[in-house]
């Protein structure tokens, strides 16, 4: 049998379409790897609040999408949950180098907190501690609040509501009580705040 080597132009285009169709694929792996489709974040959270916060996403009565500087804007209502017409900012992160500071410190570029006055201008910035892990106690700073708390995405409901969202704690101390960490069991009061997300005052509480 005789194989034709002659290369025509309908093969040649096919070809240099399929080159550039793994040169695309590529890029856009190499991309979703290194972790630069996830947004960069701004929390403002109204000075007062402790404990935890939530972003609830894709919801058709939250507040419209809002950037600064490049970031997410996520304006945290008294309630300490804000509903956002945002999608789930899912993603990993990957790290060049191996060990905890430089994992800290790529979290932290990723994701910024401050308290806010009753205009949302920043006040003060809140130290971000990413991981519950104990090997990251030492990022927190004594005597002042901290936050923890990754953009892992979790699901929950009840009969009425189905919700996606990413939780944070903030936390006052030297030490982080990890059983308060607790993302999936919502309480009456999680619910109550969730219902009445915009009004609901969650200070000093």
């Amino acid at each position: 049998m005789e194989y034709n080597a002659f290369i025509t132009p309908s093969s040649r285009r096919s070809r240099f379409t399929r080159v550039i169709l793994l040169i695309v694929l590529s890029v856009i792996f190499n991309s979703c790897l290194s972790g630069s489709h996830i947004d960069k974040e701004l929390f403002y959270i109204p000075i007062g609040i402790k404990g935890n916060i939530s972003i609830l996403f894709n919801c058709k009565d939250g507040k419209p999408k809002k950037w600064k500087e490049g970031k997410r804007l996520y304006e945290i209502p008294i309630s300490g949950v804000l509903k956002t017409q945002f999608k789930e900012n899912i993603g990993r992160l990957s790290f060049e180098e191996d060990g905890i500071p430089f994992k800290v410190e790529k979290y932290r570029e990723y994701a910024q907190f401050f308290y806010v006055d009753e205009n949302y201008k920043p006040i003060k910035k809140i130290n971000y501690v990413p991981y519950f892990g104990p090997y990251y106690v030492s990022y927190i700073i004594k005597n002042q609040i901290n936050v923890t708390g990754t953009n892992n995405v979790i699901g929950f409901g009840n009969e009425k509501e189905e919700y996606s969202s990413s939780d944070y704690l903030l936390f006052f101390g030297d030490t982080l009580d990890y059983k308060k960490v607790d993302l999936t069991n919502k309480t009456k009061q999680d619910w109550l705040r969730i219902e009445n997300w915009d009004t609901y005052d969650y200070r000093n509480k």
